[in-house]
């Protein structure tokens, strides 16, 4: 038997146990400890104090690791109970119906960019182009098949992050593949504004985030 059904049966054993032993107990009954051992590990339920309401027994059971995997393993398995961050829920999501409810709450946080849809920084390169090809203030070029193209995004200093500008990467340029590029180019008033110089030799480091679709 897995390791993790044995720590299920092994939960639903003590959890009866407990009802049925807490049962028997009565009133006058003498204070007893259940022990479960699993391995090494041992779980110590004191019948008079832990059996006390429902919430102070189940924060006996989840107070240890093992103990606490084995009652969230027994919950999805024979209830379709999920911890937020269990990879299996991701499946069980895909039943949901359109217009339910969860839906809607994870449509609304999808396009509000929050929690796995939030979007990362990264380090790019910056570079000022020829001024025949400069974006005006407040623009970008960007490679056309970049993630930045058409985004308005937030580039900013890592060491220094309240020196950050704002632009619409509404410029482009062809990045073909084995090439290098930088993946911003920018004004030499937007270089000013963010790095204090413009006299770049090739490219600068700052990094980049998109702010909006």
């Amino acid at each position: 038997m897995s390791t993790t059904k044995t720590i299920i049966l092994a939960i639903v054993c003590l959890l009866s146990g407990l009802a049925i032993g807490w049962g028997l107990t009565g009133t006058e009954a003498k204070t007893t400890d259940i022990r479960w051992k699993y391995g090494d590990a041992e779980l110590v339920i004191d019948l008079e104090k832990d059996m006390a309401d429902d919430e102070t027994l189940m924060g006996k059971i989840f107070s240890k690791e093992y103990s606490a995997a084995g009652a969230t393993n027994w919950l999805k398995e024979e209830h379709e109970l999920f911890h937020f961050a269990d990879p299996d829920l991701a499946g069980k999501l895909t039943e949901l119906e359109y217009e339910s409810a969860a839906s809607r709450e994870l449509r609304e946080l999808r396009d509000k960019r929050l929690g796995p849809w939030s979007y990362q920084a990264q380090e790019v390169k910056v570079s000022i182009p020829e001024r025949e090809v400069q974006p005006f203030s407040g623009y970008a070029n960007v490679c056309e098949s970049g993630i930045f193209f058409r985004k308005k995004i937030e580039v900013f200093l890592p060491d220094h992050p309240d020196k950050k500008i704002t632009l619409q990467a509404s410029g482009r340029y062809a990045c073909p593949e084995g090439y290098k590029f930088p993946d911003i180019q920018l004004s030499r008033e937007d270089a000013m504004k963010l790095f204090g110089y413009s006299d770049f030799s090739k490219y600068e480091t700052a990094a980049a985030v998109v702010i909006q679709e």
